[in-house]
């Protein structure tokens, strides 16, 4: 059918082209000097500390209730996390042998596994299901976002040679302010604590503004380096993270019965570029910062491809 596929190329470059125009934005603001390293850390901090929290709240708030996480829906969280493991271990199997440089060892397998899933997951989501689906992709994210956290955590500090603290780790995990914006979310809707309306309406001002400022700070912060130096490096992660993830993630799944929104909500976990936050965390902990910025910077410009190749996919399959 023919007009399917049209409509289905519509729709995948409809989900992929308004991130690559506002990631191009930022790329201009950059050359043109309206935003600076300074200014684009500052903004980094906000997005995550204030916007993103503010946009998970929000959407798992908006769920109304519990009673959507249903047995299927803690049947994809569990999914979700042991595709996570699944991944990490393949990507360590890979690795492990062939990289003598553990500073790039646990940036590289980081680069792997952990996807920018609030941001690419949340605006994957919306452009194919609407509104609705945010409440199961927000949800996931309560699960994934920890996982990826701890992971990196205990991945850079162990191969940064240091003396790893469980309680210093578990710290680290709760004062993650998506986590706490979860777990707030959660509190909110268990003892049904309903939000005043000019409240409510400021955090949803508040919470549009997370995406599109994401997207252009990244856009505006993607440096590409010394990308010769570590091209092999680069090229593996890139077809690891971009199409291995998703095929391992996404088949997995498939085959585990999972339909629709939650293969969506997979994809989006699976097929988006690696985490910007791994770059700032590689850069604190000891680890190979240029590498793990440059993973940053080539999976974002190669996932705009990528993503638009596993929509377009999916949807000629039937399967989203």
């Amino acid at each position: 059918n023919g007009d399917g596929g049209m409509e289905n190329f519509l729709l995948a470059f409809n989900v992929v082209f308004p991130i690559f125009l506002i990631m191009m934005l930022g790329v201009i603001l950059k050359r043109k000097s309206m935003v600076d390293e300074k200014s684009l850390n500052v903004m980094n901090s906000l997005i995550f500390r204030l916007f993103m929290p503010t946009l998970l709240f929000f959407n798992i708030y908006n769920m109304g209730d519990l009673s959507t996480l249903s047995f299927d829906n803690l049947k994809l969280l569990a999914y979700a996390f042991i595709s996570i493991l699944i991944v990490l271990f393949l990507a360590w199997l890979i690795y492990m042998p062939n990289v003598k440089d553990r500073k790039k060892l646990s940036v590289l397998i980081q680069g792997v596994y952990r996807g920018n899933f609030v941001l690419f997951g949340l605006a994957i989501a919306d452009s194919l299901y609407g509104k609705e689906s945010l409440g199961t992709v927000s949800l996931l994210t309560a699960i994934v976002i920890p996982t990826f956290n701890v992971i990196a955590v205990i991945l850079l500090e162990y191969y940064s040679g240091r003396e790893i603290s469980k309680l210093k780790l578990l710290k680290q995990v709760f004062k993650n302010p998506l986590i706490i914006a979860t777990l707030t979310a959660i509190v909110f809707l268990v003892l049904k604590i309903s939000i005043p309306k000019p409240v409510y309406k400021a955090i949803g001002d508040i919470s549009r503004i997370a995406t599109p400022l994401a997207f252009l700070v990244l856009g505006a912060g993607l440096k590409f380096g010394n990308i010769l130096k570590n091209l092999k490096y680069l090229i593996s992660v890139n077809i690891l993270r971009l199409i291995g993830n998703p095929l391992i993630t996404v088949g997995l799944g498939k085959l585990l019965g999972f339909q629709g929104i939650e293969l969506v909500a997979l994809l989006s976990m699976s097929a988006c570029p690696t985490a910007v936050v791994s770059y700032t965390m590689a850069k604190e902990m000891n680890a190979d910062g240029d590498l793990a910025g440059e993973i940053v910077a080539t999976t974002s410009m190669l996932s705009i491809f990528t993503i638009f190749c596993w929509v377009l996919t999916l949807k000629n399959l039937g399967w989203i």
